[in-house]
């Protein structure tokens, strides 16, 4: 009865992947979304989801789409599902954070929706205005065996820089129906770090004057989003400058806290977009000797950097170049600078005299800023090259850091250049595009155009995709790290723009007065935007198919002799053909892996190697009755051969339709049949020359014919393959860009898996999956380890570590070579930043644990019923050296400025005293203290403390125990963390022990005498205070261990102390004197027999009667 509920368990367990990997990239799938989410309670569209974080909560509603077989009892469905414990659960993650939120089950009745509320401090703490990544949210509900999922954005709209401008005065949208009349082109560009804040300018001809932005939120994909400014009266700061008024768009770039907006009057820059205070400004970049017609042909060189979290190595980088030669009035012919580009630089370095400068035109200006090197594009009329050359102080270097590279004449067109968002892969392009692994070292091509020049280039860091723009408006579509590419075809649009949204959706914009906002948005698959055509539609000629192996077949494309260079050119196979699929009309496919080109092949100038996914089909007996005959293979004038029938069947005879047929024999040359000479012989040419059967016979079932033409039934036609393989690997915290911190000791690992979708019989393990690419080899260790494992799928286990204290950053980009544009996910880059993550911290853990509640009451007592919690006075101050009532710190403890300050009557603690967060404040109320602020340890808060921990004397070997965190990990601290500690308001009466061994001993001595103070080891550390009333300590982590300025404080009051030496020892001694010279008087008068207590009552018995007059005078 086991037995087959065990069998099904087994296979199960068997077609599943290997879940321990974490996540898992198939080819895209094609199911639509079934359920929408929305966070403004408005949702304009079905399958995207746009949520928006600001300053409150963030609500998020989810539901069934229409059209959905759950939709048409939404209610119903919601209340089974809930009632089954069942309900939708929300991903929240970007390269850096994964958050993971579960909705509610209970519901109102007649709720045909979930509802979910997310406090904002869940997702993040900040609240400043900077650039920070856009995350990615998917929405998922397992039901059953099936899995409904449905994937969009955040958006936090309280911190995107450009979004808390006026950049300019709002325009009606009625008022732009005159601008799109005079249309010429339109601009686009996209913010860093979250591709859905976008701007597009409009360029107008000269009936129209000014300048024009529209700035949206969504990607430009809810209706009416996009608010539209004039800022022409930002740039044109002088009213009467009519010059400026009159000048229009050429280029805009919106940077990590810049706009830069490139006009035909000159380069202008706005301010720094993290400090709004109004309406948006612009400053003009200064650039002598250059006129209004040099701006016009002017081009921007920026490179998509995110600087969320920005660290010191870190920069925006941007360059201009003018399509001209350098006149003596001009330094130079490009320009770059960095934020906030106010100094601009010329690209190229000063030449010492006698040196000549490269001869020819620079093109393109781009920083490396992985390896920190400037790549130069030039080009000459004869051919073009790149040269490289190393950045030092923010300065090229004269000296090369590579040979140059030169590219082949034949790509004689060369437009520019461009870095793939978040990778470092770099595309030069032209009537060719190419692509570099290593930092322009060396180039590999991607595709050759011919006369069909691209002009730019357009990337999604998200998916890796890429889509090249042609001057015909042709639409190239590749993916990051491949080398080649699909045609999409030409784009309808007159007037339009390329732009990728977060999610790497390809569009096409365009301005239409149909649209409320004047933005329409169609996708760039679409036959609605694009005129498909088949880039190999004059690719009709016959091929050859001569076997290798079983599986393995190379197809020879036959070119006639006589043929022009223009018709061989369409004739012959291209390396756009790599990982494509070459199929055959009647039946069977094969995957393209290498195109390959050969002179001394007559006819066949070109061939392809292939893998064989199904068999082709072979011409029958009955279509060609020489199958039914024994033939014979005999030399005839060079190239040609004699191809020989050896029959008996008077059926069996060559015919005119047996012409462009291939005869295989297995094991030798095959032979395109090109003319018939008589019913018995043809001529035909040999793929293989050198393994033609000369004068061999061979039988009927010996050989096979293949009809590979241009007829309907014979015809053959190549398309792209599909996608054969799955990717899945180990860390499931981050999306599908991947970012780590590694500190200065820190370990990485990480581990892939390609699983091949191939059938078995026709794998290939000669070559591994993965190609693995380092953009700076010299920054960190790095050891990969590839195997295939029992299921023939290729493993690399890769371990990075961080062994030099070297700061910068690091791209690791594992591509799967094999796959093909169709692939979803094709290549997995990983950035490395050899920094201190932001997330790690250390920190002081006290030996008891105080809830909030306790804390904000202020009492906590222990066992034997002592308070462990202080509340200091106001205005308080620490004591000093010179006196328990003589404070000299600066640091206010629970300040008030409306009260009087608390001890402060010697003349030193008069002069000494400043607050911090109550500076000209008058009250404590204006402080504007926290709640955090008012637990806080740090000094920087001093101002907001109210308590502290509070100990009864003496404090004796008090433990220290400091942890470092990391994200959700917490290690103890321990070598080599050697700390320094110190008390802030320069206290006395401390001391530290520590655990010294051998091992430790040495470097602590070393360390002491390098930063000449006291080291300590942090494992096992005891605090011991023999003083009173409020201690602060700082503990800071001895610098070249970490790249973190790593800080800890905590305080300590001991109360119930002792007065301190002296006064102990004077009260003690005044009391005895006392005592005793009271002890001595008496026993001098108990001697002496003096009776002093009488004396006394006496004196005071006379002093209290009155006195009488013995005087009487009698009046008559």
């Amino acid at each position: 009865m086991m037995g087959k509920p065990l069998l099904y368990a087994v296979v199960l367990l068997w077609m599943m992947p290997d879940l321990s990997l974490g996540i898992t990239y198939k080819n895209k799938g094609v199911t639509p979304a079934t359920l929408a989410c929305t966070s403004t309670g408005l949702v304009q569209y079905t399958d995207i989801i746009k949520l928006y974080l600001s300053s409150e909560n963030l609500v998020v509603r989810c539901f069934f789409l229409y059209g959905s077989k759950v939709k048409e009892n939404a209610e119903k469905t919601i209340r089974l599902l809930s009632s089954r414990g069942i309900t939708p659960s929300i991903t929240v993650k970007n390269s850096t954070y994964t958050g993971i939120f579960h909705f509610n089950f209970s519901k109102e009745k007649d709720q045909t929706f979930w509802k979910l509320e997310i406090p904002r401090k869940l997702i993040t703490l900040n609240e400043d205005i900077n650039p920070i990544q856009e995350w990615f949210v998917t929405i998922s509900l397992q039901e059953g065996l099936e899995t409904y999922t449905t994937e969009g954005t955040l958006l936090d709209l309280l911190r995107e820089p450009i979004l808390q401008w006026q950049i300019g005065r709002r325009v009606n949208h009625l008022n732009l129906h005159e601008i799109l009349r005079n249309l010429v082109g339109i601009k686009v560009t996209r913010s860093p770090c979250a591709n859905d804040v976008a701007i597009i300018g409009i360029q107008s001809d000269n009936t129209i004057s000014g300048f024009y932005l529209g700035v949206t939120f969504s990607g430009f994909w809810e209706n009416n989003d996009t608010a539209w400014y004039d800022i022409t009266n930002n740039i044109c700061i002088y009213n009467d400058d009519e010059a400026c008024q009159k000048s229009s768009l050429v280029e805009i770039v919106l940077t990590n806290h810049y706009l830069v907006i490139l006009t035909t009057l000159g380069l202008f820059i706005s301010s720094d977009l993290r400090y709004p205070n109004g309406t948006l400004q612009f400053l003009r970049a200064e650039f002598c000797g250059f006129s209004t017609e040099d701006f016009v042909s002017a081009r921007l060189w920026y490179k998509e950097l995110c600087l969320a979290n920005q660290e010191d190595f870190e920069d925006d980088y941007l360059a201009i170049t003018f399509e001209k030669s350098r006149t003596i009035s001009q330094m130079d012919t490009c320009f770059f600078s960095s934020a906030p580009f106010s100094k601009w630089k010329a690209c190229r370095p000063s030449q010492r005299r006698g040196r000549r400068r490269y001869q020819g035109q620079l093109l393109s200006f781009l920083i490396d800023h992985e390896l920190k090197n400037a790549i130069y594009l030039y080009y000459k009329k004869e051919h073009s090259f790149v040269v490289v050359r190393e950045i030092k102080n923010n300065n090229p270097v004269t000296h090369l850091r590579y040979p140059s590279f030169v590219f082949p004449e034949d790509f004689h067109t060369v437009t520019g250049m461009n870095f793939h968002p978040g990778s470092h892969f770099l595309y030069v392009y032209g009537n060719q595009v190419w692509i570099s692994y290593d930092g322009a070292n060396s180039f590999e091509m991607v595709g050759n155009f011919f006369n069909d020049v691209i002009t730019s280039s357009y990337h999604s860091s998200y998916n890796n995709d890429i889509v090249f723009l042609s001057k015909a408006s042709n639409l190239y579509f590749s993916k990051a790290g491949l080398r080649y590419y699909t045609r999409l075809g030409r784009s309808k649009l007159d007037i339009f723009g390329v732009y990728y949204d977060h999610v790497g959706t390809e569009t096409l914009l365009t301005l239409t007065n149909q649209s409320l906002d004047y933005i329409e948005v169609i996708s760039a698959f679409s036959n609605a935007s694009v005129l498909q055509v088949n880039e190999d539609s004059e690719f009709e000629t016959i091929l050859a198919p001569q076997y290798i192996t079983s599986s393995q077949i190379i197809f020879f494309a036959y070119v006639p002799q006589n043929s022009s260079m223009e018709t061989k050119k369409h004739l012959m196979f291209h390396p756009r053909h790599v990982n494509r699929k070459l199929q055959l009309i009647s039946h069977g496919e094969a995957d393209i892996i290498k195109v390959m080109y050969h002179e001394d092949v007559v006819g066949f100038p070109s061939s392809a190697m292939t893998i064989v996914i199904s068999p082709f089909a072979v011409v029958s007996s009955s279509s060609s009755p020489i199958l039914l005959s024994s033939i014979s293979i005999h030399e005839y004038n060079k190239p040609f051969y004699l191809i020989a029938l050896h029959t008996e069947n008077m059926n069996s005879h060559f015919k005119n339709s047996d012409a462009r047929k291939t005869v295989v024999i297995p094991g030798y040359s095959s032979l395109l049949i090109l003319k018939i000479l008589n019913n018995t012989s043809a001529l035909a040419l040999a793929t293989m020359p050198l393994s033609v059967p000369l004068n061999k016979i061979f039988a009927t079932n010996k050989w096979l014919l293949y009809y590979f033409g241009t007829t309907a039934d014979s015809m053959w036609v190549i398309s792209t393959s599909f996608c054969k393989h799955m990717i899945m690997h180990n860390d499931v915290n981050t999306s599908a860009s991947i970012m780590k911190y590694l500190d200065l000791g820190s370990v990485f690992n990480f581990k892939i898996k390609v699983v091949s979708s191939l059938p078995y019989s026709v794998r290939v393990h000669k070559t591994p999956f993965l190609k693995i690419v380092v953009g700076n080899v010299f920054l960190l260790d790095i050891t990969a380890y590839g195997y295939w494992d029992e299921t023939d799928s290729y493993i690399v286990e890769m371990s990075v570590v961080n062994r030099y204290f070297r700061k910068g950053v690091t791209t690791i980009a594992l591509i799967v070579w094999e796959a093909t544009t169709d692939c979803y996910t094709s290549v997995i880059i990983i950035t490395l930043k050899s920094s201190c993550s932001y997330s790690k911290f250390m920190c002081y853990s006290p030996k008891y644990k105080i809830s909030i509640d306790d804390w904000e009451v202020g009492v906590h007592r222990d066992k034997t019923g002592f308070n462990l919690i202080k509340t200091l006075p106001i205005n308080y101050r620490p004591p000093s050296p010179v006196g328990l009532y003589i404070p000299i710190t600066d640091n206010f403890y629970n300040a008030d400025p409306s009260l009087p300050k608390d001890r402060n009557y010697h003349p030193q603690s008069k002069k000494t005293g400043i607050y911090k967060q109550c500076l000209n404040k008058t009250s404590r109320e204006e402080c504007n203290c926290t709640v955090e602020q008012k637990m806080s340890q740090n000094l920087a808060f001093s101002d907001c403390i109210e308590k502290v921990l509070r100990f009864m004397y003496p404090v004796v070997q008090y433990p220290i125990f400091l942890t470092i965190k990391l994200e959700d990990s917490s290690t103890p601290m321990e070598t080599p963390y050697f700390v320094t500690v110190s008390e802030v308001n320069n206290r006395e009466n401390w001391k530290l022990k520590q655990e010294v061994t051998k091992s430790t001993a040495k470097i602590k001595s070393y360390l002491e005498n390098y930063i000449s103070g006291a080291v300590y080891n942090p494992k096992d550390l005891n605090l011991s205070i023999t003083g009173s009333e409020l201690y602060h300590f700082r503990v800071k982590v001895i610098p070249g261990v970490t790249f973190c300025d790593l800080v800890a404080e905590f305080q300590i009051y001991v109360d119930n102390a002792p007065y301190p030496f002296p006064g102990r020892i004077l009260i003690g001694s005044i009391t005895a004197v006392i005592i005793g010279g009271i002890i001595l008087v008496v026993f001098m008068l108990e001697i002496f027999d003096i009776h002093i207590w009488e004396s006394l009552k006496n004196l005071v018995l006379r002093r209290g009667k009155e006195p009488t007059s013995a005087t009487s005078i009698d009046i008559d």
